[in-house]
């Protein structure tokens, strides 16, 4: 079975239930429909450690995010969708996601962006 992961954004939990995401991954719709035949798990839902002065390390200084990282590779974690909260689909990408996205990559695991649409 493949197993795969959502990435998030932080700030968005100020507003985000995650609702939108699980709603599209459990429908296997809008940027999981790619999924609609296969046996898929959704066994990762993970932030970013934030941007702030509080934390003015990159991701890949971060020891929280690398731990984070090498846990999805434990996990075997075949794909992370970045989700719509980091705004990648409408035209910028944040920096600190992009940094996240190569050190997935390094590890072997495929990024993919989108989760569910803006409704």
């Amino acid at each position: 079975m493949k197993k795969i992961g959502i990435l998030h954004c932080i700030h968005a939990n100020e507003v985000c239930t995650g609702a939108g995401c699980f709603s599209a991954f459990t429908n296997k719709t809008d940027y999981f429909r790619i999924y609609k035949d296969e046996e898929v798990t959704l066994s990762a839902f993970f932030s970013c450690n934030g941007c702030s002065k509080e934390r003015p390390q990159s991701p890949m200084e971060d020891a929280g995010i690398l731990e984070k990282l090498d846990r999805l590779v434990e996990e075997k974690i075949g794909t992370v969708h970045v989700g719509m909260c980091c705004n990648v689909t409408a035209g910028y990408e944040c920096p600190r996601i992009s940094e996240i996205k190569t050190l997935l990559q390094m590890r072997g695991i495929n990024v993919l962006y989108g989760t569910h649409r803006d409704k």
